[in-house]
């Protein structure tokens, strides 16, 4: 069982090479997508997985939201298992690029997904670094996302989850993506598309931040409801991978 990373990345020069160094020794292989970040990110990142087997870097050509990198990563990691690079119970990890995310967690993870016989597994974040009005925002968007799903989650929002690789074709069916809409749609859909769903792994959190602004909030609640009823009533849109080009250190797409 091969173990892979997928992290979305824009503007984390910072932070970029000391998440990447940590994930090198957990998994066997890094998919990075630039979402057209404007820093040294696109740079650094190529530069690391130019002389690395298994890391990759995918460009987008301009900033698109992280549900749009996600997409993306998904969709190329589709393609591997459609040709056999990937193997059906590979595990894809998604975990964010700025260090609130502990990679030495993933061992434990995976170990967690083996025992309990899991598809997908979501873990539960330690919100002790929280404020108040998130940690109440996190809870109401749960329990809609518990709503659409028919599962009941505890954290529905975290951005380090893990899934079989055969999940992807079917989410794809179905997934849109936009800004972060990603939590509530990967979760909804996993859910309802019958695969063994988990959330609770519980995780610590290094540092708080929070790009999400109160737009986040409604675009998050409809994708939601939207991708609920897009299962609901068999609309499939499978989305095209972009066309790659080659370039130095990775892919632009």
């Amino acid at each position: 069982m091969k173990k892979i990373a997928l992290v979305p990345v824009f503007n984390e020069e910072k932070t970029l090479l000391r998440v990447l160094e940590s994930l090198e020794q957990m998994v066997d292989r890094i998919v990075i997508v630039d979402d057209g970040s404007n820093d040294a990110s696109p740079t650094l990142a190529m530069e690391w997985a130019e002389d690395r087997t298994g890391a990759e870097v995918l460009r987008l050509q301009k900033n698109s939201g992280m549900s749009i990198a996600l997409r993306e990563g998904f969709l190329y990691l589709a393609s591997k298992l459609i040709e056999g690079d990937l193997d059906p119970e590979d595990l894809l990890m998604t975990i964010d690029a700025d260090g609130q995310h502990d990679a030495g967690e993933i061992r434990a993870l995976c170990e967690y997904i083996e025992r309990k016989g899991l598809d997908v597994a979501l873990t539960r974040r330690d919100f002790s670094l929280y404020p108040y009005y998130k940690r109440l925002g996190n809870s109401l968007m749960t329990i809609w996302g518990s709503l659409w799903s028919g599962f009941h989650y505890s954290d529905i929002e975290s951005g380090f989850r893990a899934m079989r690789v055969k999940v992807l074709p079917f989410l794809l069916d179905y997934y849109v993506g936009c800004r972060y809409s990603c939590a509530q749609e990967i979760a909804v859909l996993t859910a309802r598309l019958g695969f063994v769903v988990d959330n609770k792994f519980s995780i610590p959190i290094h540092h708080y931040r929070s790009q999400t602004q109160l737009r986040d909030v409604v675009i998050n609640a409809s994708l939601g409801a939207w991708v609920f009823l897009r299962w609901r009533l068999g609309l499939k849109t499978r989305i095209k991978p972009a066309r790659a080009q080659l370039a130095a250190g990775g892919r632009t797409l």
